[in-house]
């Protein structure tokens, strides 16, 4: 079950037929990756140097979770949460056992160090290795991109400069976009093994496998998709069980958390109990509520995810299916963190690479972000800003969502009219 329908692996083209941006080598968009790098820890340097308490933090658009976690989950006395019963981390087991690690490693090499110092020392360790996971997915992007010149926009993406050093997700995306790589050259097993790896970090990977799916059911041929979902779910397995023996109250806490919480910043679910609701004199959603209708959301969603891929006129790619299913889970799910354009940047050049478009739903992005954060730093401080920053938030969550619902519409419309564009 090939993803590429008989074409051939861009690792197998003789160097000499190919462009002279691909015979250069992987160094440049590699460069490009770690520039992106650079200017995302610079966004966070007013931070970095004066405080990372808020109103602050948001005022001056430098926000991280980073360093807050550091200071209020224990790990500024030392302490690796996982073992702590008097810490607990709303993540996953792999993003919190990096998140851990790396706190004790910042405390180990500044024990005496104040909490600001040492909120700065946490947030470089940890800047650094997200700047190489950012650098090894762009380098693994380039393999697939239609053009070169694609991994560089990959790589030089301004919400990805905005928001890279936001949380952790850069690791889950590492993952994902070697399972894609993986799939692409028949390796099921191993690319199931990578989201399960990555749906150890984050839930988002577990999702591309409903891609998988689609191919499978189109092709009638179930090996490949049984051979993935065994990987990612015996990978998933392998990780999680030690942790959640060890630390049982830890290791649920994320799926506790994550049904108890309500509507999200950002998410329409959010909008809609903040701005529709109020206005149209009804009742805003509980969590139960939003719950329920996430899930039926996104449900119809990957229904429709399926009929398009049986509908259309020449087998999808999966990289298309997969976007389709992640977009539908961005624009359904009842929480939007602005970090989570990550997830869909590379997809959309691996799906449909247009240049225009992609720079445009960017700079929408970015503009979210700034919205969000500016409306949270009112928000927390008071003030007679907060209305119009409320509106700009609002005007900036529906920019954001007919944006990325543009490019499903986009790529709905290429995968109905069999259009593949393959590298």
């Amino acid at each position: 079950m090939s993803t590429r329908a008989g074409t051939a692996d861009r690792d197998t083209v003789p160097s000499a037929g190919r462009p002279a941006e691909l015979r250069a080598g992987p160094w440049v968009p590699a460069g490009f990756a770690l520039h992106a790098a650079l200017l995302a820890y610079l966004t966070k340097l007013p931070c970095r140097l004066v405080t990372w308490e808020q109103p602050e933090t948001f005022r001056q658009l430098c926000y991280s979770d980073l360093p807050t976690l550091y200071a209020s989950r224990g790990m500024a006395e030392g302490r690796f949460p996982y073992l702590d019963a008097s810490a607990l981390l709303e993540y996953p087991v792999l993003q919190t056992v990096v998140a851990s690690a790396t706190g004790v490693l910042a405390h180990a090499l500044d024990p005496l160090a104040t909490v600001h110092v040492g909120q700065g020392i946490y947030f470089d360790v940890n800047a650094v290795l997200l700047a190489a996971v950012w650098t090894a997915t762009v380098l693994l992007l380039g393999r697939m991109v239609a053009h070169p010149a694609h991994a560089v926009l990959a790589a030089l993406a301004p919400a990805v400069v905005v928001t890279g050093f936001i949380n952790w997700d850069l690791w889950p995306v590492l993952c994902t976009v070697a399972a894609l790589l993986a799939f692409r050259r028949d390796r099921w097993g191993l690319g199931g093994v990578l989201l399960g790896v990555g749906t150890a970090f984050k839930l988002f990977p577990f999702l591309l496998l409903g891609a998988v799916v689609v191919l499978a059911v189109r092709r009638r041929e179930a090996g490949p998709a049984l051979r993935a979902a065994a990987g990612a779910a015996g990978a998933w397995a392998a990780v999680n069980l030690p942790f959640a023996l060890a630390d049982p109250e830890q290791w649920s806490w994320f799926w506790r958390f994550s049904q108890d919480r309500g509507a999200g910043f950002s998410s329409v679910w959010h909008w809609w109990n903040e701005v529709a609701a109020p206005r149209l004199g009804v009742q805003p959603l509980s969590a139960e509520e939003v719950n329920v209708l996430a899930l039926a959301g996104f449900t119809l969603a990957c229904a429709l995810v399926l009929v398009l891929g049986l509908a259309a006129r020449a087998e999808p790619r999966l990289e298309q299916l997969a976007f389709l299913v992640l977009a539908a889970f961005v624009l359904t799910n009842k929480v939007y963190s602005p970090q989570f354009v990550i997830w869909l940047v590379p997809l959309v050049l691996l799906a449909r690479p247009r240049v225009a478009e992609f720079v445009v739903w960017q700079l929408v992005e970015v503009l979210h972000w700034a919205a969000v954060f500016n409306w949270l730093g009112h928000l927390t401080a008071g003030g007679d800003g907060l209305a119009p920053a409320e509106d700009v938030y609002f005007t900036a969550v529906a920019l954001h969502t007919l944006a990325v619902g543009y490019l499903v519409v986009r790529v709905a419309a290429d995968v109905l009219r069999g259009r593949r564009e393959e590298p």
